[in-house]
């Protein structure tokens, strides 16, 4: 099994947009348009910092994420969206063969959602954590479906 959300990416790349947009026309609103603060100070900061978290956010997250289960190996490929054209220092690469992996989890945290494989290598087991949030419910199932036809075979084969 073979797929990315490449198809997502324009999304993502204007969510960065939108926030800025919104941050942009406050402030010029507020101090442009009124000539006066039509806010209060905390009121502004705290709205800027509200936009702030969400950009951080949204840039800790949103991930480019390939998978590929075809032959005898999983290829996870994760990248960052933002910048990721110029300068790739968020690539997360992890190829395994299928009998190394012993078991995986998916976990649900608040806004997040996160991948753990646990995969053996040299007799100990190691965990690796993928960042999933920006996956679509189909392909999360289908990476569920799988990763668990992957775990069964390994288990049935001891």
């Amino acid at each position: 099994m073979k797929f990315t959300n490449k198809k997502s990416l324009p999304l993502y790349k204007g969510g960065y947009l939108i926030l800025g947009g919104v941050l942009l026309s406050f402030l010029s609103y507020n101090y442009l348009v009124e000539n006066s603060s039509l806010f209060q100070l905390y009121e502004i900061g705290f709205f800027t910092l509200l936009v702030f978290l969400v950009f951080v956010y949204w840039y800790k997250r949103a991930k480019h994420i390939e998978y590929d289960s075809t032959g005898l190996g999983l290829v996870f490929i994760s990248k960052g969206v933002l910048l990721s054209e110029i300068n790739n220092y968020r690539e997360q690469r992890i190829e395994i063969p299928k009998s190394n992996l012993k078991k995986f989890h998916i976990k649900n945290v608040f806004f997040s959602k996160k991948l753990y494989l646990y995969i053996k290598t040299h007799g100990v087991i190691k965990k690796v954590c993928l960042d999933i949030t920006f996956l679509s419910s189909n392909k999360r199932k289908a990476l569920k479906m799988s990763l668990d036809k992957v775990v069964q075979e390994n288990s049935s084969s001891k």
